[in-house]
């Protein structure tokens, strides 16, 4: 198997690395900071599932000054992830 399947696969694995794609492609970029009071979750915690999503090669990162900002690197696996999740709502 691809092991960019494989990759994106085991970075899809964690709710809160969805979560973060789908906030990324609602607000086009974010800082870890805004991420962090965005999901209640530690900074180190936002910067782990980051570097895992970016590891995975969905999403990408920009420095501007001091801060890191955050963008989806593709916008495909929002639309991997609908249909997922209407394959469940219709109890497939």
């Amino acid at each position: 198997m691809n092991d960019q399947i494989i990759r994106i696969t085991r970075a899809l694995n964690h709710p809160i690395r969805i979560q973060i794609l789908y906030y990324l492609n609602d607000h086009h970029q974010s800082s870890v900071n805004n991420l962090v009071k965005q999901f209640d979750v530690s900074q180190p915690a936002i910067s782990r599932h980051l570097r895992i999503l970016e590891e995975a090669k969905l999403v990408k990162s920009e420095r501007v000054k001091q801060e890191k900002y955050y963008s989806l690197a593709d916008s495909h696996i929002i639309k991997i992830l609908d249909v997922l999740k209407q394959h469940v709502e219709e109890g497939f």
